[in-house]
């Protein structure tokens, strides 16, 4: 090994530290910047902080209803009974997330705001680039390589996009690698794993569990690479001290929060979400095509500069350079790598065939993983070059990369500026339906004096055409049966929604007959023209002219990226007599 690829502990942290700083420095800008709020994320605020109902059935509600719906009352702080309950009636998630959530949001009660929840992403994402590190340095035993891997994920799209996120994937992907490490350190221990390497083991299944489901999925992979390695090797006492220590940590979280199973099995996002027993075979094989292209699409916006040609390249040398060490240098992989390799290839993959949409949250653990894979894997092939000032081309490539990055790709979650937070009237009705669009648009209705909200049973006419058009154009054979898709997916599988209409409000309400302007809101879901046509008919508003226009959907290829980019989910109109 030559001089320049080695780097001493000292300046090892030193240079981490300024890789964590220039990370969060990066992700605090696009923070500021971040305008809007994917429904998740104000969501989060709700589970969180209160038990405030809004009225959403033709009643209205003041900016101190909403502020209340999302921040901590005053007498509510450290509340964690209500928080528990919260988890229990939502029946999608664990609570350990919306319990540090509200922790913080305790601390200033009655305020709402993104940098609350941001804080928690910021201190599990310098504890990711730490591990990330860690892991490295395990695997190679160099701690430039560690620095590299590192940093080449710590200023990517993918990074950023975590740590801006206000929802629990960061925190989950902490806890994932925290496990992962754990156990590379429980597999380098020959019969001598200690106590406390089980404590800490039981600890982090412990957290990662009510953190969020799917680190049952990795965890289950990551034992499975210790296990065999394990039988392999004979050392079976630390095998079972190792299954013991995990048992007993999911034990425990089961016995914390008992809704686990019935949430993982049958909930809105559990395996419940994947019932598509109405649809064809084809539909379901083309389907499950353009899931998986949507999530190289996605890893390719996340670590290749949003240019699948590049992710395709990388992969054919990253895989090429795997066979050629394997079987023309003789050389086997190092054990410890199979702990990255299996479970953040089969976590990625399994989760893009079973999440109940197609997004880069779900596969957000794996991608420090991935991201590390293809930096070791260049590292390997640049070393067969002798010329040691070439090594150097790999990091000065990575930084060339992530600054061509975010001069042209966008991280998700950001949302453009939009017009829509300057009012042009005092008062706001929402029309939604069932699906309760209204949460997406909370922090807009914050800027006006009231809000009604009223819900229709006129669905969209044009939808289902569109959504068939969308699907088709992108090689999904649905044989006209969208509307499985839509039950299957867009709706996690509830399809029991109950469907209500509270538009006589509308015609009936004396506040709004006494306005004289009023901006409406009408969802992509509801029937546009009806909706007009009702408000003309039956109130005194005989005028209208549109404020902002929703997207299109051809304007995407993934279904998922209309919901992370739109601000409103609606057409919005000022509504005048």
């Amino acid at each position: 090994m030559d001089k320049l690829m080695k780097i001493d502990n000292k300046k090892a942290g030193i240079i981490l530290s300024v890789i964590i700083i220039l990370s969060l420095a990066i992700s605090t800008f696009y923070m500021a910047t971040k305008q809007g709020f994917h429904e998740d994320e104000l969501l989060t605020y709700n589970l969180a902080n209160s038990s405030k109902q809004l009225n959403v059935d033709g009643g209205w509600n003041s900016p101190e209803d909403f502020n209340e719906y999302l921040a901590v009352n005053e007498d509510h702080r450290f509340d964690y009974a209500q928080v528990y309950e919260n988890q229990i009636i939502d029946a999608s998630h664990p609570p350990l997330y919306y319990a540090l959530v509200h922790t913080v949001c305790s601390l200033f009660p009655g305020v709402f705001s993104k940098w609350l929840a941001y804080s928690i992403n910021i201190l599990a994402m310098a504890g990711i680039l730490v591990l990330l590190f860690k892991i490295g340095k395990k695997v190679t035993g160099n701690n430039l390589y560690a620095l590299i891997a590192s940093g080449a994920y710590a200023i990517s799209i993918a990074c950023i996009t975590t740590t801006i996120y206000l929802r629990m994937y960061a925190t989950l992907t902490f806890f994932v690698l925290a496990f992962l490490y754990m156990s590379i350190v429980m597999y380098e221990k020959k019969n001598t794993v200690k106590l406390s390497d089980c404590l800490m083991l039981t600890l982090i299944v412990i957290l990662g569990i009510l953190t969020q489901y799917y680190f049952i999925l990795f965890a289950g992979l990551t034992g499975l690479v210790f296990l065999v390695f394990k039988i392999k090797e004979k050392n079976i006492k630390d095998l079972v001290k190792y299954i013991i220590a995990a048992v007993i940590g999911a034990v425990i979280a089961l016995c914390i929060y008992p809704y686990i199973i019935s949430n993982v099995l049958g909930g809105n996002r559990g395996f419940g979400s994947l019932d598509i027993s109405g649809l064809e075979l084809v539909t379901v094989f083309t389907y499950v095509v353009y899931k998986l292209c949507t999530y190289i699409q996605i890893i390719s916006k996340d670590l290749f500069l949003n240019q699948i040609w590049l992710f395709a390249i990388c992969s054919v040398f990253a895989v090429g350079g795997g066979i050629y060490f394997r079987f023309v240098k003789k050389r086997k992989l190092n054990r410890k790598a199979m702990f990255i390799i299996i479970p953040a290839l089969v976590y990625f993959i399994g989760i893009s065939l079973v999440s109940p949409f197609n997004s880069d949250r779900y596969v957000m653990a794996s991608l420090p993983l991935i991201s590390m894979l293809f930096t070791f894997a260049f590292i390997k092939i640049f070393a067969l070059i002798k010329n040691k000032k070439v090594h150097l081309v790999l990091p000065a490539s990575i930084m060339l990369a992530s600054a061509i990055a975010f001069c042209t790709v966008t991280p998700y979650y950001t949302y453009g500026k939009t017009n829509l937070y300057n009012t042009k009237t005092d008062n706001c009705v929402f029309i939604g339906t069932a699906m309760l669009e209204w949460n997406k648009c909370i922090d807009k209705f914050m800027n006006y004096d009231s809000t009604m909200i009223v819900q229709t049973s006129q669905m969209s006419k044009t939808l289902g055409d569109e959504l068939e058009s969308f699907a088709s154009n992108r090689g999904i054979v649905t044989k006209g049966k969208i509307s499985e898709l839509a039950k299957a997916y867009m709706f996690n599988g509830d399809t029991g929604k109950e469907t209500k209409d509270s538009m006589s409000a509308l015609a009936t309400d004396e506040k709004l007959s006494n306005l004289s302007e009023v901006t409406v809101y009408i969802s992509r879901l509801a029937d546009n023209d009806s909706t007009i046509k009702y408000i003309t008919e039956n109130t005194e508003f005989k005028n209208h002219e549109l404020i902002q226009v929703d997207y299109s959907f051809d304007d995407f290829y993934n279904w998922y990226d209309y919901f992370v980019e739109t601000e409103s989910y609606c057409n919005v109109y000022r509504f005048y007599k």
